[in-house]
């Protein structure tokens, strides 16, 4: 068995045997450690950590655990590295949340591996409207070059455009329905250098709709659905997870998903394990 598979297993029966009465203290600081795999190659996927700071104390006493940093509008700093065989990402982010409720946010992400390595800067400005709710609308712009093999070189630039909504909506029969919307423009322009026929200049531009939502049966288990409306596809898919209390400073997590388009073997895996001081 894979050493990472018995890591993970280890980690998960320790918890599960060791469970404490935890009382759900706010926190600033938010730490995951995360493995995600598909169950048709468990042992080949990808492990990720992130951290991020909260400015005020953010409550998690009566909100979805999963959401509760979302809830809190309040401003904001973090980074995560993800990394498996074949690649690795690393991204920074962060939130400013004025008194009037208006938002403004920075991020950069940074992908790379043997043969691509890509920037991606954006900018965002938002608003909540109420508790649960936000509008949003999003700058990002990309640049990106690849070894196209046998002595050629490319290059990609993107930009796109978006514009979102979410909204938690309590209920009374269950702890509330997640649901969010967007849709984003891109325009990309693709350069190919040294290649067979010379250089070769491509662009095209695409526009894509996403929709979900996500229900919480409870504070911790949530049940999903995702739809994204693009150009030569509608992709959708189903998930589940659960958030399971340890401490009050640490958590475990675990998520299942299933995609009907395309339609993949198997189903998508994600294990976390949080903390939060």
């Amino acid at each position: 068995m894979d050493k990472r598979l018995i890591s993970i297993a280890v980690v998960f029966g320790l918890l599960s045997t060791n469970t404490f009465a935890a009382t759900d203290k706010a926190y600033q600081h938010d730490v995951n450690i995360n493995y995600g795999a598909s169950s048709e190659a468990f042992s080949d996927g990808g492990w990720s950590a992130d951290y991020r700071y909260y400015s005020t104390p953010v409550s998690q006493d009566s909100a979805p655990y999963a959401i509760s940093g979302f809830l809190a509008q309040t401003s904001n700093i973090g980074g995560n590295y993800s990394f498996n065989d074949d690649l690795d990402s690393y991204a920074v982010n962060g939130e400013y949340v004025f008194a009037s409720k208006w938002f403004v946010g920075a991020n950069y992400f940074n992908l790379d591996n043997d043969f691509y390595n890509a920037n991606t800067y954006g900018i965002n400005l938002g608003y909540y409207f109420n508790a649960t709710s936000a509008v949003y609308a999003s700058y990002s712009s990309s640049d990106g070059d690849y070894d196209a093999g046998f002595g050629s070189k490319g290059n990609s630039d993107n930009d796109a455009f978006g514009i979102g909504i979410r909204s938690f909506i309590p209920l009374q029969s269950i702890a509330g329905i997640d649901l969010q919307a967007n849709i984003y423009y891109s325009q990309s322009d693709n350069t190919l250098t040294n290649g067979p026929n010379g250089q070769y200049n491509n662009s095209n531009n695409s526009t894509i709709v996403n929709l979900t939502a996500d229900w919480y049966m409870t504070r911790a288990w949530s049940i999903g659905a995702n739809y994204s409306i693009q150009d030569d596809k509608d992709p959708y898919s189903i998930n589940t997870a659960y958030h399971w209390r340890i401490t009050d400073l640490i958590s475990a997590r675990a998520g299942i998903a299933k995609s009907f388009e395309p339609d993949w073997d198997g189903v998508d895996i994600s294990l976390s394990l949080n903390g939060r001081f």
